[in-house]
């Protein structure tokens, strides 16, 4: 209804016979005499709601209050409750959301009223109300899947929507704001998951997408239709796909419309009452609902209205209930104001605008009862007897619900249809439909724990001949192998024979569960063939001797040699040359594999033995040795291998010596100065040591010199003449780098000359 009306009332028979009810009978009525009534209405709209328990009531708006009363015996409809509005309003509108009720009224200021409903058979109780963010709203909506309020035509916006927040505190509202639509003003809405159904009056139908308020999507439109009025309320059928609405307008059909593609709205049938045809069509449609198959319909004048949608093309009107039989035409706006026909008994209640509150069957509709709460667990997949590590699916046995709560052993985990459990315990399911909440039977959930499963440290290699074998030390029921990821069918013991390399895992089975090993990579390694000559020498001699090593072989393999002080001396791939003592010891490797090659090879090798010399005179004596062979300026002195050599012209002398072992060495350079035939140095009983010189050279003599000087093997003079000191005379030579250097002695008879070596 969108204006006051100012109502005649004229002289009409009070019954037109047959044009009462079709396939409908009154169970029972309630009505205050006494009620205030605006510009003629007394009562206005109407709701239903249900306990637990299985009581039925209506909630019935009138001029001045609410009115809560039980109708779960219909002949003895009883009134629990009233509460009177701020002032009185010609519309009240009222729906529920789980134990509440929310009540605005287009008069006064009353905002937005929250009941209890909790207490019901026995009472109601007014809990909250805000009429802070508006005082006036024409209608109220609920789209219960998503616990959101709605006010159409408020005063909170002039051509927009309000919204509460009724999923937080459904006692306590919050307000979540307001919003401009582009339709404009709009009268009344059906909401369902977000898309809202917006009855524009003139401005036609809209339908938008609330997901985000913010950003509010209009999804289409239908402003343009057949027997268009003003477009006052809708309903949608439960597939989504088709919608009822009402223009309040004179002589207005009812519209079916096809809203699954919302860019092309469309209709697919016009239906009405004519309870007064032929005389008078002039009939008005004011709020249509859907249950099943059916849309059950308020109409002024003509009471209760249903009509059959299974063909959508020819809609079929099957029963009637007038509230209102004294009317005679459809001049105004008087009868049936509002009907309910969600009750779960399949009553439908309806309210009058002069008669109050009816009670009504419909005779020839079997209304699909509402499906009873049932909380039970069923096994979507797993097993109740499953293995630690599995994950059972637990699912509800209903759908559709409101709430779902999931406990284990007494403690809320989780909520929704389903649950995946992991843990073991005992699992409940508490269900709701919003209004009253069940419990199932408790369901044990047992895991049973996991067999080890084992196997060697990661890599394995072998490099033996024979097939290698692999075990796990995990005690199981029954084993299965796996190779590269393949299950080796064949193949269910502990052990398992090892033909070729790669990844292999163990399965262990125990008591109905099983564990897999890490995998373990078995590497069946070549072992090498080698071959390796030793070449040892004549003579062990330090420094010109070596044991030589010529190895051979097939693959890819390479060798290392070790010493016990040293464990790696070096690693070789052809051949090596060991020119040190030592105790070696020789392997062969591959990528994976090795093996030593034969007992450890002892090798000593023997220092030479540097021969000294002594000078006398001009004859030049070498310690013992083997042999002897004596060298002048670096040239072999042929015939020249005795243990002397006399020199008979100056320059210098060395000998190479052979000792007991073969090793050859050779002394220092001694020079000789020889004057007229005459060897200065003989006869003075020098001796110079040591030669090689280290840090300092000890110069001894029985007959000294004057004075000596320190020349380089070229003639530089390294340290010039100086006093000979008494008794042993030094030269420091630490500072002189390595090389030959002369001693000169300056005697009363001439200058001669020793050769020595720095090392």
């Amino acid at each position: 209804m969108n204006k006051i009306i100012i109502f005649i009332f004229l002289s009409f028979p009070v019954f037109l016979a047959g044009q009462e009810q079709l396939n409908m009978s009154l169970l029972g009525q309630w009505d205050a005499p006494m009620l205030p009534a605006t510009s003629g209405v007394k009562y206005n709209d109407i709701w239903g709601y249900a306990d637990c328990e299985g009581n039925e009531f209506a909630i019935v708006g009138s001029a001045r209050y609410i009115h809560f009363i039980n109708v779960t015996d219909p002949a003895n409809p009883m009134e629990i409750g009233r509460f009177a509005g701020s002032t009185n309003s010609i519309w009240r509108d009222i729906k529920t959301y789980k134990q509440y009720a929310y009540a605005v009224a287009d008069q006064g200021n009353d905002g937005l009223l929250v009941f209890d409903l909790s207490q019901l058979p026995d009472s109601v109780s007014l809990v909250f109300q805000d009429n802070s963010n508006f005082t006036r709203s024409h209608n109220v909506f609920i789209d219960e899947p998503t616990g959101r309020l709605y006010l159409p035509g408020s005063n909170a916006i002039s051509n927009g929507v309000a919204a509460y927040d009724l999923a937080g505190n459904p006692g306590e509202p919050a307000f979540l704001g307001t919003w401009p639509l582009p339709g404009g003003y709009f009268h009344d809405i059906y909401v369902r998951n977000h898309i809202a159904y917006c009855s524009h009056g003139g401005n036609g139908l809209w339908v938008y997408d609330f997901s985000n308020l913010n950003d509010i999507q209009a999804l289409g439109n239908l402003t343009s239709y057949p027997e268009q009025g003003y477009n006052h309320a809708s309903w949608l059928n439960d597939a989504g796909d088709q919608l009822v609405f009402a223009d309040e307008t004179h002589g207005t059909s009812l519209k079916l419309a096809d809203v699954s593609d919302l860019s092309d709205i469309s209709i697919l049938d016009l239906f009405r009452s004519e309870l007064l045809a032929p005389a008078f069509t002039n009939s008005i449609p004011h709020n249509p609902f859907i249950r099943d198959q059916y849309a059950v319909v308020s109409y002024y004048h003509d009471g209760v209205q249903i009509f059959d949608l299974s063909n959508p093309e020819a809609v079929e009107r099957i029963a009637y209930y007038d509230t209102y039989p004294e009317n005679q035409n459809y001049a105004g706006y008087e009868g049936c104001w509002g009907v309910y026909p969600y009750l779960p008994s399949g009553n439908i209640i309806a309210s009058d605008i002069s008669h109050g509150l009816f009670i009504l069957s419909a005779d020839s509709i079997d209304f699909e009862p509402p499906q009873p709460l049932e909380a039970s667990i069923g096994v979507l997949s797993g097993s109740l007897s499953g293995c630690e590590g599995d994950t059972v699916v637990l699912g509800a046995s209903q759908a559709g619900l409101n709430t779902y709560e999931w406990l284990l052993d007494g403690e809320l985990v989780a909520s929704g249809p389903e649950f995946r459990a992991t843990l073991p315990g005992a699992y409940q399911l508490v269900v709701g439909n919003g209004i009253c909440t069940i419990a199932s039977e408790v369901v044990e959930l047992a895991f049973a724990p996991l067999p080890e499963a084992e196997l060697p440290e990661s890599p394995f290699i072998y490099c033996g001949e024979a097939p290698p074998t692999i075990s796990t030390p995990s005690q199981g029921d029954s084993y299965n192998w796996y190779l590269n990821g393949t299950l080796l069918n064949e193949e269910h013991g502990e052990s398992l024979d090892i033909a070729e390399g790669g990844l292999y895992q163990v399965e262990v089975l125990s008591n109905g569960c099983s564990s897999f090993s890490d995998e373990l990579e078995v590497i069946l390694g070549q072992m090498p063939s080698p071959l390796i000559t030793i070449i040892l020498p004549d003579t062990y001699c330090a420094g010109t001797d070596v044991v030589d090593i010529d190895a051979t072989g097939s693959g890819n393999q390479y060798y290392t040699i070790s010493e016990a002080d040293n464990p790696v001396v070096d690693t070789f791939i052809n051949s090596y040359s060991i020119t040190t003592s030592g105790i070696y010891q020789i392997d062969a490797f591959t990528e994976y594999c090795s093996m030593a090659l034969g007992p450890p090879l002892e090798v000593f090798f023997n220092e030479p033995v540097i021969p000294t010399l002594t000078v006398a005179a001009n004859t030049l004596t070498s310690s013992p040795a083997a042999t002897y062979q004596w060298y002048k300026d670096g040239a072999l002195l042929s015939g020249a291998t005795q243990q002397s050599f006399t020199a008979e012209e100056s320059g210098g002398y060395h000998v190479e010596t052979t000792d007991a072992n073969g090793c050859i060495a050779q002394s220092e350079t001694i020079l000789l100065e020889i004057t007229s035939g005459v060897n200065i140095l003989e006869n003075k009983g020098l001796r110079l040591y040591p030669n090689p010189a280290g840090e300092l050279l000890y110069l001894e003599a029985t007959t000294p010199p004057s004075s000596v000087r320190l020349l380089s093997a070229d003639g530089r003079e390294m340290a010039g003449w100086r006093p000979w000191m008494a008794g042993q005379h030094t030269i420091a030579t630490h500072m002189l780098p390595s090389g030959v250097y002369f001693v000169q002695l300056l005697f009363e008879d001439g200058v001669g000359s020793l050769r020595i070596i720095k090392q």
